[in-house]
């Protein structure tokens, strides 16, 4: 049998995620946070075949997801929403990948969903903290 995380680690990781950004990021890291916070929520709500078949409910959560990190991308004068953005991608393209493929595994599947979530949290936490540098008063940024 794989070894699993235990699914309150991901629950941590984001309520720290969240409250490392909503304390020391700008808006962006704030809102980005916030979307995380919420698409997880979302997905424990629509989360039904546990990777035995395509998540259609996960793929429009991670998809408005990933609408919210481009746009954040795309006005930010930062460079950390554009890993962000291409980390929800790539779980985005996994969805589409099961549906081009059904016979990828349900471990394939969820892992990859798994991992991409990981980095984007991590993602997220280094933005605020380098945006909480950059507004640092003895900061040589």
């Amino acid at each position: 049998m794989p070894y699993e995380i235990p699914k309150w680690i991901w629950d941590a990781a984001v309520v720290l995620v969240l409250g490392y950004a909503i304390w020391r990021g700008g808006r962006d890291e704030r809102v980005a946070a916030i979307a995380l916070a919420v698409g997880v929520v979302l997905t424990k709500a629509v989360y039904s075949h546990h990777g035995q078949q395509t998540e259609w409910g996960l793929l429009v959560v991670d998809a408005v997801l990933l609408a919210v990190l481009v746009w954040i991308a795309l006005v930010s004068s930062r460079y950390w929403p554009i890993f962000a953005a291409a980390f929800q991608f790539l779980a985005v393209i996994i969805h589409l990948a099961r549906m081009a493929d059904p016979s990828l595994s349900g471990w394939a599947y969820i892992s990859a969903e798994i991992i991409f979530g990981y980095l984007l949290a991590g993602t997220i936490a280094l933005g605020t903290l380098n945006a909480w540098r950059a507004r640092a008063p003895d900061s040589q940024i």
